[in-house]
Order: structure tokens, then C-alpha cells, then sequence
């Protein structure tokens, strides 16, 4: 089961220095205004730590990562980034956004880099 993004709570959280929101559930694409970029999350092997990304994720679901930055994407091929270590990602210690908040802060963040 997918979610609507609208309703749910999203914590800031960085990868590979791109800053972005995390949640923990599967997402639905279509409740994301389309100006984010949609990734999801696998951890290893259910250890807790995200190891990889890519536009959808089918086993070791870690959670869902929207940004308006640009990751990096080490093999074209399959839409797919790795995390190699735990200083490539992280949570800011930022509380955690409603969808309303979060849209928000990233179009006023958006307009001032314009």
C-alpha cells in the first residue's frame, strides 16, 4: 500500500550532501508536486542503515526521500545511487515537517536561488 504524501510527517535529512525530507513509508508519486525529485531507500539486509536509492524499490525498503536537488547517480543504467558510509547521509536534527511546511520551505528556498 502506497501513501498520500500530504498526510504524512517529513524529517529533513541529507544524502551525499543533497539536502532533502525522509519518510519511513512507501509513497504514492502522484500526491508529489512533480518540481521534487522522488527516490526511495534500501537499507543492507533490514540492518537499519540505507545503503542505496533509486526511483522505486521492491525488497529491504528503507523509506522515501523527496528533493529539489540533484543526487548522484553512479550507475545510469538503473536509476540507481549507493550510499558507501555513514558520513554520506544522515538525519539534521531538524523537527519534523507537515507536507504543507515542507513545500513551502523548498519553493521560498527555490525562489531565493532564482
Amino acid at each position: 500500500m502506497r501513501h498520500d504524501a500530504r498526510t504524512e510527517m517529513w524529517t529533513p535529512m541529507e544524502i551525499r550532501g543533497v539536502s532533502g525530507y525522509f519518510n519511513d513509508l512507501r509513497i504514492d508519486r502522484a500526491s508529489v508536486p512533480e518540481w521534487f525529485r522522488f527516490w526511495e531507500l534500501a537499507d543492507g539486509d533490514s540492518d537499519g542503515i540505507p545503503c542505496r536509492y533509486k526511483p522505486g524499490i521492491l525488497v529491504n525498503f528503507y523509506g522515501t526521500f523527496l528533493t529539489t536537488g540533484e543526487l548522484p547517480v553512479d550507475y545510469p543504467e538503473w536509476t540507481e545511487g549507493f550510499i558507501d558510509s555513514d558520513g554520506e547521509w544522515g538525519f539534521t536534527g531538524e523537527r519534523s515537517l507537515s507536507f504543507e511546511e515542507m513545500v513551502r520551505n523548498e519553493a521560498e528556498r527555490m525562489e531565493k536561488v532564482k
